[in-house]
C-alpha cells in the first residue's frame, strides 16, 4: 500500500509544472457559464495527452473516464468563471476584458487534470475513474442536473467534490460531515398599486410604503416564526421602483434568496412569505404577485465516507491538517444535485492565507495547493477505491429510504 502512496506523491511531484501551466492558462482565458468552449477544448486536448478517453455533455461540459476494477469512482470539477474585472495584477491575469476565475475554478480543473494524469501512470487499478468537467456552476440554471441527466452519475459508487479554500494555509484540509452548503431558493415579487405625484399620496396606492413593510415583516420569519436552532436566512437583494423624486411608481418589484440546510425550512419560508404578501394586500390596497423557485438544494456530505475521507487525510497529512469543526456555509453549490442521488464528499482545499475570498476581483490561489489537493484527493480515492467501503453504501441506502 505505502509503494502505491509514494508512486502517487511521485507522480504528483512529476506533474507540478504541467498542472501549473493549465491553471495559468484557464486563468488567462476565462469563460461565463455555458460559453467554456475553449476551456472545453483545453481540456480534451490534456486528455488526449494522456490517451485517457472522454466523451462531451452538457454542450460544453466533458466526462473523461480510466478503466480499471468494476467499482466507479468520481471527482467533480467546475469550468466556469464569473463577469469580474480582475484586478489581481498576474502575468496571466484575464485577457478576456470583465470576465475573471475568482472562484477558482481554474485550479479545481488544473487538479482534477493532474489526478487524472496521475492515474493514467499506474497500471492495473482495482477502480475505475470518471472525472466531471461540469460547466455552470456559478449560473442559472445549473449544469450539474444537465450533466446527470447525461450519464455522468452512471454506475458511479461515490463522488469527490472538493474547492480552493483562501482561509486555510497550503497543506490543510476542511471537511464537515453531513450538511456543507446551504440551499438556495429565489423569490421575483411584484407588487403593484395606483401612481400618483409625490404631493397628492393620499390619491395613489403607494407601492414604495407597501414594500417596505414587506421587506421588514420578511425577517420576522426569521425571528419570531422559525425555530431559532435550524439556520434560516431571507435577504433581499434588489429592490426597483419608480423613475422620477417626486412620482409615487405604480409598481416596485423584490428580488430575494432564501438560504437555510433543512428543506422544512424552506416550505415555511415560502408559506410564510404567501402569508405576509397576502396581509400586504389588505393592509395597503396593493396587488401582489410571487414568483418562488427552488434553485439548489442543500449540499450533504455523506457521513461515513466524510469519515473514511477524513482518516486518510490524518494518517497522510497529519490530524492538525484537517479540520472537521468548521460551521457549513450559507452560500450554495450544484455539487448538492450529485450528493442527493450517490454519497459525496466535498472538501475544502487550503489555498493560501488571503485577505481576499472568492468571487473578489484581487482573488488568487497560492499555486502549491494544486499539488497538495491532487496528493490528497489521488490518496483519497486509492484508499477508498482500493477497499471495500460497503459500510459506507449500506448507510447511504438506509438513509435514502428513510
Amino acid at each position: 500500500m505505502m509503494n502505491i502512496i509514494q508512486e502517487i506523491d511521485r507522480i504528483s511531484e512529476l506533474f507540478k509544472e504541467d498542472v501549473i501551466k493549465w491553471r495559468r492558462e484557464f486563468h488567462k482565458y476565462p469563460e461565463l457559464s455555458n460559453q467554456e468552449k475553449q476551456t472545453s477544448l483545453r481540456i480534451q486536448k490534456i486528455l488526449k495527452s494522456f490517451n485517457i478517453k472522454f466523451s462531451t455533455a452538457a454542450q460544453t461540459g466533458v466526462i473523461a473516464e480510466i478503466p480499471g476494477g468494476k467499482k466507479i469512482l468520481g471527482i467533480r470539477a467546475d469550468m466556469d468563471a464569473l463577469p469580474v474585472k480582475e484586478e489581481t495584477g498576474l502575468d496571466f491575469a484575464s485577457e478576456n476584458q470583465g470576465i475573471m476565475h475568482a472562484c477558482g475554478h481554474d485550479a479545481h480543473m488544473a487538479i482534477a487534470l493532474g489526478v487524472m494524469a496521475v492515474f493514467s501512470k499506474i497500471k492495473n487499478l482495482p477502480f475505475s475513474l470518471r472525472a466531471i468537467f461540469q460547466p455552470a456552476e456559478e449560473s442559472f440554471p445549473c449544469g450539474a442536473p444537465r450533466m446527470i441527466e447525461e450519464g455522468a452519475l452512471m454506475g458511479m459508487k461515490y463522488l469527490i467534490g472538493f474547492h480552493v479554500w483562501p482561509s486555510l494555509k497550503i497543506g490543510t484540509f476542511s471537511v464537515i460531515k453531513g450538511p456543507v452548503m446551504a440551499s438556495a431558493d429565489r423569490f421575483s415579487i411584484q407588487i403593484k398599486g395606483k401612481g400618483g405625484h409625490g404631493a397628492s399620496p393620499h390619491k395613489a396606492i403607494d407601492s414604495i410604503v407597501a414594500s417596505a413593510h414587506f421587506i421588514s415583516e420578511i425577517q420576522t420569519i426569521v425571528s419570531r416564526r422559525s425555530d431559532p436552532q435550524n439556520p434560516l436566512v431571507i435577504s433581499v437583494g434588489k429592490i426597483s421602483g419608480g423613475d422620477a423624486f417626486n412620482v409615487i411608481p405604480e409598481q416596485v418589484e423584490i428580488l430575494g434568496t432564501v438560504r437555510t440546510f433543512d428543506q422544512k425550512q424552506n416550505i415555511l419560508a415560502e408559506k410564510n412569505i404567501k402569508t405576509i404578501l397576502k396581509g400586504i394586500e389588505t393592509g395597503f390596497r396593493v396587488k401582489t404577485y410571487l414568483k418562488y423557485e427552488e434553485f439548489v438544494p442543500s449540499t450533504y456530505n455523506d457521513p461515513l465516507l466524510s469519515e473514511k475521507v477524513i482518516d486518510i487525510l490524518s494518517s497522510c497529512f497529519g490530524k492538525k491538517s484537517v479540520i472537521t469543526d468548521e460551521k457549513p456555509s450559507m452560500g450554495s453549490e450544484d455539487f448538492s444535485f450529485y450528493s442527493r442521488l450517490i454519497p459525496c464528499c466535498y472538501i475544502n482545499i487550503g489555498c493560501g492565507k488571503s485577505e481576499y475570498f472568492n468571487h473578489s476581483s484581487r482573488f488568487t490561489i497560492n499555486e502549491g495547493c494544486l499539488v497538495s489537493g491532487i496528493k490528497a484527493i489521488s490518496r483519497i480515492l486509492w484508499e477508498i477505491g482500493s477497499t471495500e467501503s460497503s459500510s459506507v453504501h449500506s448507510c447511504w441506502k438506509k438513509r435514502q429510504g428513510e
